[in-house]
């Protein structure tokens, strides 16, 4: 299932990279069931960075850098026995 999430992440970035808005809604109804299932997808583009944060892996691009300017992969938690687990660390560009 990561890789099944890794993909529509990267399509939906692809899509409004192009201004593809119209693909939204169903972006959202997809991201929707996948939280049905179990998971929960989280995309950190634009937070603060925190180098505490264990759920991220960072490129950071200079001493001082603090904004996470570019999401390589989301951060996948899965719902395990009633607690979210992390299925995935996050990999991101912070600037």
């Amino acid at each position: 299932m990561k890789n099944i999430i890794n993909q529509l992440f990267e399509i939906e970035k692809k899509a409004a990279d192009q201004g593809l808005d119209i693909f939204e809604r169903n972006f959202t109804r997809v991201y929707h069931e996948l939280e049905e299932m179990g998971y929960r997808i989280v995309n950190p583009i634009g937070a603060r960075y925190d180098a505490n944060d264990t759920a991220l892996e960072a490129n950071v691009t200079h001493a001082g850098a603090s904004k996470i300017t570019k999401v390589l992969k989301p951060v996948i938690y899965r719902m395990d026995n009633g607690n979210f687990s992390l299925e995935q660390r996050g990999v991101v560009i912070v600037e």
